[in-house]
């Protein structure tokens, strides 16, 4: 099994880094074969998402385990939809880590232990907040004409997103952004990061995969797919209970 702990150095003897989205690096360790690789942490200058930087990158290399000294909501969330175990609280070398981990003495952390954007001297502004009685509805679409845009087939590869206002069964108001991760489509994660970042209650598109659902689930916002026709068109479906539910898109991409 792969590990990954946090670190300030590049081998078994550094310390282990309090922070996780910015961290220097991290240790990769095998508790199968004790093969020790260091990894650096390119997306700790980031001025956001650096947890779900660091949390993707970790994905990607088939880790199983994340041991550091605290987790923000974002990464907590990639990382927990990707079925990897989180232990915080880490202090010490990493190798007394990784020690403690092989005699089961530690617990893994249910839920992120700082706020988001920790450590960032200034953190990004934070969408508008909503009113409390409204409900806010992302689209996947294709075209920025707001509510005339047309549902995407593909919530990944939409190239905008209508971030639409609803009162009961009345749209207030309809705004268009840009999916900034459409040249590259992402990597997993982002885009219903992204998503979580505009303050969504609700995701609606054409088709999505089931880990875009599972990510979505983990934000508690509601995936709902099957949607075609105009942005506005199918925000009323939905505001009607005619749109509703999901079917895992057989597209990797979507």
């Amino acid at each position: 099994m792969k590990i990954a702990i946090s670190t300030q150095g590049q081998d078994l003897k550094a310390q282990v880094d309090p922070r996780f989205g910015r961290c220097t690096g991290f240790i990769i360790y095998d508790t199968e074969t004790g093969d020790v690789e260091y990894v650096q942490n390119t997306g700790a200058a980031s001025g956001s998402g650096a947890g779900i930087q660091a949390a993707t990158m970790l994905i990607d290399r088939e880790v199983k385990a994340v041991l550091t000294g605290n987790v923000g909501p974002n990464a907590h969330t990639t990382l927990t939809a990707a079925e990897i175990d989180i232990y915080t609280g880490m202090t010490g070398s990493v190798e007394d880590c990784v020690n403690r981990l092989k005699q089961g003495t530690l617990e893994s952390a249910n839920t992120p232990t700082v706020s988001a954007h920790h450590g960032v001297s200034a953190p990004a502004a934070a969408p508008t907040e909503k009113p409390s009685s409204n409900l806010r509805i992302a689209v996947a679409a294709e075209d920025d004409r707001g509510l005339e845009s047309l549902v995407s087939a593909h919530f990944g590869r939409a190239p905008y997103y209508a971030v639409v206002e609803a009162s009961g069964a009345e749209i207030t108001s309809c705004r268009m952004v840009d999916n900034p991760f459409f040249a590259d489509h992402g990597s997993p994660g982002q885009v219903p990061s992204f998503v979580n970042d505009q303050g969504a209650d609700v995701i609606i598109a054409g088709g999505m995969g089931g880990r875009a659902v599972g990510f979505f689930e983990q934000f508690s916002i509601e995936p709902v797919t099957g949607a075609v026709g105009t942005v506005g068109e199918c925000v009323i479906k939905y505001l009607k209970g005619e749109l509703k539910g999901t079917v895992s898109c057989k597209h990797t991409s979507c």
